[in-house]
């Protein structure tokens, strides 16, 4: 999924003809997975099933928002579990909270099918679709000084962000929307 679009970053970089459009898109489409990865979740609106190891109340879903208005099946050793009986959903953290934590009996006994995640790049939230913007104009303003990573000037030197590096101000954006690790 796309986190942003041509239109987007050609208009930050104040660029209006075509020629570069090609490279550009390859740069969004690279810098929107990169992205994906450094937050560890998953955008794309799509359904998905995930197994988990019982023994604990709370099971953090890799995709979310968790769309409500599409079926949400949470089966605990094949048995169908009920919302707001046996577990409650957190749509907007992607969590799924039993009441009682299911007892261990073989690994992957829970498993919860569910859809989540983002219909399109401009349903996602504004910083993240900034943070995208400005990471792929930097890399396009510093494609051909790969690897650079200091220049030395006969009055001193000074050291440059790799453009390979996600910049300080991305990270910074994208640290509120990260999701932590979980246990499986």
């Amino acid at each position: 999924m796309l986190f942003t679009s041509l239109t987007d970053v050609k208009l930050f970089l104040e660029k209006v003809d075509t020629s570069h459009d090609d490279l550009l898109n390859l740069i969004i489409l690279n810098v929107s997975a990169r992205i994906e990865k450094y937050l560890n979740r998953l955008f794309e609106k799509v359904e998905r099933t995930q197994y988990f190891n019982a023994g604990r109340n709370y099971y953090y879903l890799p995709a979310y928002p968790i769309d409500l208005t599409a079926a949400l099946t949470v089966t605990d050793s094949d048995v169908v579990q009920t919302v707001n009986s046996d577990y409650y959903v957190w749509d907007d953290i992607g969590m799924i909270e039993f009441y009682n934590a299911p007892a261990f009996n073989t690994p992957r006994q829970i498993k919860i099918i569910w859809t989540g995640g983002y219909a399109s790049y401009d349903l996602l939230p504004q910083e993240l679709q900034y943070a995208t913007i400005l990471q792929s104009a930097f890399i396009f303003r510093r494609r051909k000084d790969i690897g650079l990573n200091s220049v030395s000037m006969p009055d001193g030197s000074i050291s440059v962000n790799a453009p390979t590096d996600l910049l300080p101000e991305v990270r910074q954006v994208l640290q509120s929307l990260r999701k932590a690790g979980s246990v499986r």
